[in-house]
């Protein structure tokens, strides 16, 4: 039973303190484990390829009767190979001082006396995730927040339509196989293959260099979500702030963005999307929101957190992990979108055959439904919002005036300020749009009118969206708001999408101050 755990246990990565050095396995179990991660490869292959696969093995006859003796033989010998490649690395790993160690914390974890002590022992190994122990499960909570987000993710029904039938299907088999996974590349298990060195050495620099804790935390649908938790708050001020960052579509805490925070000595609280290196499940968006509600009450009943000291940074397609959680958290510090769309489907039709479009638009509303602009309509805190001038993914051609990020920063000041946002004002905001963002000729005592405005609206009529100020004003006073509202809410930064933030624009989101004597800056 004892060599069982040499033969079954994880993959050791990493024993931390050794100055961020890979763990080198002996010859015996880098052998084993080479035929292993071959045999892997071709297996992943064969699972992305298997509709190419099928129809060559059914062209040739396999799928007979006759055939039935030749596969098993197959079936046989790999099977050989694999169980005398696992006890190759077993003995390799039996003979490793550190894999002993790390088999020896292991079993500690089974007597509730060194459990704790093993927990910490364990933290100076980096290894496959699946063996981490649980340290937060959702299903142990009864708090009223939790059975709101509940509630709110399962309204979203999916009904099939006759007359649409063929398209239905088609729908569903393309998300389900090759959809999912060219919205969400970053959960292909054969780019993270690829990744594993970087992925396993931004982890360490995190744990070793930060002082960063990881985290299995267990959802609501039981998936284990992969995090990252670097606490600041006995560092500086800007500690007292935990920024929970959300990654785009191939990005890993690992590597991400919340070096742009930590910079800034905030805490941080990373997580990987479902199927990303250590999460598992597939990032359809009921999985991703159930994942982002449960790293939220990790952080308030785990960590220590209060909503009102929480950011929700979402980079790209993370922003709707991040609108959901202000949805589902509306008193959270602010939200901070950088790159951030308003609707994947108009990202979605424009890469795909006209002729598909029909089936596009179904597979995205009905499976893959992330619609930003509406769901910010939910959230009603401070709200600031990143966009790259160079942008190469959610603009055409790097037109500026066809990024994503403009449609969605109108769409939300349209909906809080309504009367302020008409057709005339939307269309001039357009304009200033289409181009790099300037300093306009606007002086400081024109903003102090415009924020003494809000100050006195939100005052009187509280600060419920949608507002009704503006009801009253001329088309040249909503001009100067809506210019002034721009500016608040949107930024450009002169980058293309994949490049790391820079601090300078990482600024807690703008909200309307209420209290008496309150000085804006």
């Amino acid at each position: 039973m004892g060599f069982l755990r040499y033969i079954l246990g994880p993959k050791l990565y990493m024993e931390y303190g050794m100055g961020m050095k890979m763990y080198e396995p002996n010859g015996l179990e880098k052998f084993g484990d080479q035929i292993l991660s071959t045999l892997n490869l071709v297996w992943n292959i064969g699972f992305y390829s298997s509709p190419i696969i099928a129809t060559l093995l059914y062209r040739r006859g396999y799928f007979v009767m006759d055939s039935i003796a030749t596969l098993a033989k197959i079936s046989t010998s790999v099977g050989l190979i694999v169980v005398i490649s696992m006890i190759m690395r077993g003995l390799g790993r039996s003979q490793s001082a550190s894999y002993t160690k790390m088999i020896k914390a292991m079993e500690m974890l089974k007597s509730p006396k060194t459990e704790e002590e093993g927990k910490r022992a364990l933290r100076l190994f980096d290894f496959e995730f699946k063996s981490w122990t649980v340290d937060f499960d959702i299903k142990n909570l009864q708090s009223d927040d939790k059975k709101k987000c509940q509630t709110m993710a399962k309204n979203s029904t999916r009904s099939f339509r006759f007359a649409t039938l063929p398209c239905e299907i088609a729908a569903y088999l393309a998300i389900q196989t090759f959809g999912i996974r060219m919205i969400f590349p970053g959960s292909v298990k054969l780019l993270q293959s690829y990744m594993r060195p970087m992925l396993i050495s931004g982890r360490a620099k995190l744990i070793e260099e930060e002082n960063g804790k990881r985290h299995k935390i267990r959802t609501i649908d039981s998936n284990d979500i992969d995090t990252i938790f670097v606490d600041n708050r006995e560092k500086s001020p800007n500690g007292k702030t935990l920024v929970i960052c959300s990654e785009g579509n191939a990005g890993f805490y690992e590597i991400g963005i919340v070096g742009t925070p930590l910079a800034l000595n905030y805490s941080i609280l990373g997580w990987n999307h479902p199927g990303f290196e250590g999460s598992t499940g597939t990032p359809f968006p009921d999985q991703d929101k159930n994942a982002i509600e449960a790293v939220v009450q990790f952080a308030i009943y785990e960590l220590g957190f209060s909503v009102e000291d929480i950011i929700l940074y979402g980079w790209s397609i993370g922003g709707y992990a991040s609108l959901w959680a202000a949805s589902c958290f509306p008193d959270v510090k602010g939200v901070i979108l950088d790159a951030t769309f308003d609707d994947i489907l108009y990202l979605a039709q424009p890469r795909m055959p006209e002729s598909l479009g029909g089936v596009v638009r179904i597979a995205i509303r009905d499976y893959c439904n992330l619609n930003n602009a509406e769901l910010a309509q939910n959230y009603h805190g401070p709200i600031s919002l990143i966009r790259r001038t160079e942008d190469e993914v959610i603009a055409e051609d790097n037109q500026l005036d066809t990024n994503r990020g403009n449609f969605l920063a109108l769409s939300i000041l349209k909906y809080r300020y309504p009367f302020i946002f008409q057709t005339s004002q939307l269309n001039r905001c357009k304009q200033i749009l289409s181009k790099p963002l300037e300093i306009r000729n606007y002086t400081a005592s024109d903003d102090d009118l415009c924020l003494t405005r809000l100050i006195t609206y939100a005052s009187d009529q509280g600060k419920k969206y949608p507002m009704s100020i503006g009801e009253d004003y001329t088309d040249e006073v909503r001009h100067q708001m809506a210019e002034f509202l721009l500016r608040k809410h949107f930024r450009d930064f002169k980058s293309t999408h994949c490049t790391q933030l820079p601090t300078e624009y990482f600024n807690i989101p703008f909200d309307i101050p209420v209290e008496q004597g309150f000085v804006f800056t």
